[in-house]
This record gives C-alpha cells, sequence and structure tokens, in this order.
C-alpha cells in the first residue's frame, strides 16, 4: 500500500468517504489540468489539505535528514498546498481559501528511516505563513505514524479539528521554551485540557476510555442515504452527516444515550448552541402502521413533526432528526434534517403547550474524554 493510499484509507475511515478525496485533479481553465495535494478532507467550511513526502533513504546523519525535510517538506510539500490553495481561491465554482481552516503536510517514517536523527521539532510543527489574509490556513508536519494514532485515539471529525488547533497553539510556545516534546505528551496535554503539555506524560493514555460501545454512530449512519425521508433532496444525505461531523465525541455519545432510551417509546431532543442545531431522537407508537403507503406516510409525518418541533423548542436554526420504528423483530430508521431560520409560530407553540412530546430542558456541561483513575473507576 502505498503511502497516499494508506492516507486516504485513514480518512476514509475518520471522516467518511463522502468528504474525503484522494483524486484532487482541478480544472481552472478548459483543456488545463492542475493536480492538487495529494489528498483533501472537505466538511463544510473546514478543509484539510494533505501532501504527503516520503524518506526511504536510510542515513545517520542528521545534517542530511535535516536538509532533505527543509527542501521536501517545508520547501515542496509548503508550496504545493499553497498553489493548491491559490487554485482553489481563483475558481469560482469552489469554496473560497478564506474558509479553508487546517492544512496538514504528513510525512512517512519507514523501516528504512526512522528519522532517528532527526530532532522532534522537525517532525512535529504547525504555524500560519506569510499572507495578507485575516486569519492565513494553518499548516502543519505530522508523522505518518503520529497521524495514524492521532486519528485512532480520536474518532471524531469534529475532535480531530480541535486537536489540530490545540497542536497549533502549544507548540509554538514549546518551542519558544525549547521543550521538545513527543506527539503522544500533545494528544495526552489535548485530552486532559492541561493548558501545555508536559514532558514523559506518555503513561497517562494507559487510563484513556476508548468508549467506543457508547459513542460510536457508524452502524447507524451505515446506509443513510437510503433512510432520508426526502429523497429527492440529495442534499439532504450529507447535512446529517455533515452536522454530526460538526460535533465533538461528548455529542456522539448524548445522542447514542437518547438513541438506546428512545427504544421505550419515548422521545428526547437536546442542542450545542456553538453549531445552532437541534438534535432529536423519538421512537414511533407501537400502535401506528410503520409498513405500506400508510405506513411510509405516518413515519416520513411523524419524523418531520418531531424534528420541527425539537428545533423549535429549543430555538436553533438546524434540526436533525431520527424516527426508529419497529417492524416484526426488526427496526426501522429515518431520518430527517431541517434548516431554516427560527420564528415565532403559534401553532408549534400551541403543539408544544397541549402535548407532553418532549421532557423538560436543562442546561449542563458534558465532558468527551474519559480516563480511569488509580482504583480503575471512570474519570473525566
Amino acid at each position: 500500500m502505498t503511502l497516499e493510499e494508506f492516507t486516504a484509507q485513514l480518512n476514509a475511515n475518520t471522516f467518511w468517504k463522502e468528504f474525503t478525496f484522494s483524486e484532487t485533479r482541478f480544472f481552472p481553465r478548459p483543456k488545463q489540468q492542475v493536480e492538487l495535494a495529494d489528498g483533501i478532507v472537505k466538511i463544510g467550511s473546514l478543509a484539510l489539505v494533505f501532501q504527503l513526502e516520503e524518506r526511504t533513504e536510510e542515513t545517520l546523519d542528521p545534517k542530511t535528514e535535516r536538509q532533505w525535510f527543509r527542501r521536501k517538506v517545508l520547501g515542496k510539500a509548503m508550496d504545493q498546498i499553497k498553489a493548491s490553495l491559490r487554485y482553489l481561491a481563483e475558481n469560482e465554482k469552489t469554496d473560497k481559501a478564506t474558509r479553508l481552516r487546517l492544512e496538514v503536510v504528513t510525512l512517512k517514517t519507514s523501516k528504512r528511516s526512522s528519522f532517528s536523527s532527526l530532532d522532534s521539532r522537525y517532525l512535529r510543527t504547525a504555524g500560519r505563513p506569510n499572507s495578507t489574509s485575516r486569519r492565513p490556513p494553518a499548516l502543519s508536519t505530522v508523522a505518518a505514524h503520529d497521524y495514524l494514532g492521532i486519528l485512532d485515539k480520536l474518532r471524531v471529525p469534529d475532535d480531530v479539528r480541535l486537536y489540530f488547533e490545540y497542536r497549533e497553539a502549544v507548540l509554538p510556545r514549546l518551542r519558544e521554551a525549547g521543550t521538545v516534546m513527543e506527539e503522544p505528551d500533545i494528544m495526552v496535554a489535548f485530552l486532559s485540557e492541561k493548558d501545555l503539555p508536559e514532558p514523559e506524560s506518555i503513561g497517562r493514555l494507559h487510563a484513556f476510555v476508548q468508549d467506543l460501545d457508547a459513542f460510536d454512530l457508524s452502524n447507524i449512519m451505515r446506509d443513510l442515504e437510503a433512510h432520508i425521508v426526502n429523497p429527492e433532496r440529495s442534499s439532504d444525505y450529507y447535512r446529517i452527516m455533515e452536522e454530526f461531523a460538526r460535533v465533538p465525541r461528548s455529542v456522539w455519545r448524548e445522542f447514542k444515550t437518547r438513541l438506546v432510551i428512545s427504544l421505550e417509546a419515548r422521545a428526547f431532543r437536546f442542542a450545542l448552541p456553538k453549531t445552532d442545531c437541534t438534535f432529536m431522537v423519538a421512537s414511533m407508537d407501537p400502535d401506528w402502521p410503520v409498513t405500506g403507503v400508510d405506513g411510509t406516510r405516518m413515519r416520513t409525518n411523524a419524523v418531520v413533526m418531531f424534528t420541527r418541533a425539537a428545533k423549535y423548542d429549543l430555538k436553533t436554526r438546524v434540526g436533525v432528526g431520527l424516527l426508529i420504528s419497529k417492524d416484526g423483530e426488526y427496526f426501522q430508521l429515518d431520518w430527517c434534517v431541517v434548516d431554516e431560520s427560527w420564528a415565532a409560530n403559534p401553532k408549534m407553540e400551541e403543539l408544544l403547550a397541549t402535548t407532553s412530546l418532549f421532557g423538560p430542558t436543562r442546561e449542563r456541561m458534558v465532558d468527551s474524554f474519559l480516563f480511569l483513575n488509580a482504583n480503575s473507576e471512570m474519570e473525566v
């Protein structure tokens, strides 16, 4: 497997294949073809642009390694990313470069070359290039094995974004203090919400709880396109996935918790103010039809009604809803997305006032990452 295939597969697993592009040829003008960076992940306004450089020649000479790194990574790879951004910005049919919030350069260590003679500060860098834009894109270098570890620990697209923003903020401070830090130390600090990483804190990773069963939504997100209530609106499929990609692990966990409880014929909703989106999970009344023409119409009307009511109740612009219904021994999932500005609606006010669709609302803080303490008990 090539480095490009390896990275594309990692990205597709974490950021979903719908938002991952490894074939990045671009046509800025008729009959003119330009190859962009080696890979792009594009989720709404977030873009991760990958330029990959592989070093396989064995050497223990620090000077030789630094020269290669400066020439191939800090030189060629960075120039390719900047060129890709320019091409994207110049084309009216693509998102402007000002919307691209993160670019990542990865490099690979191989069995023949472990970069043992290359200072760690070269392998872990982050910063922003000189630019006239108000906030130029971030440029980072990450070793391929470190990138694999980042995705393996975080799993959720928005948490990956948050990690690189944290990394970008702390690496210059560490460099200024003359502190050499390994990637796992930075990861531990991020997971623990520390202001700065601490050297040799990798041991705490052993206490990290990867509670996949509690937050992983891959099973219910699979084949989502076939369960949209408005199949003629193909963009709804991507909009629902995008809303989940914009929120951290804690929201995934809260959603899955409510999904399990809602199997008892209850309805739940919660919102994340940062993304202005309400998530709703409800179960179909077991006495209502779920199959045939009547069942399809009933399920469609129900998921739209519940989603609109939840969105209205929590006063957000976007609502993403999931309706669960049972057909014999099998469960059916129906998805819906509503995206429109909130406005007062007397009929909706009456519906919420005269029915008990949802329970009372309350604000609370939820943590994304969990650890075991010395007594093997859960802590945040």
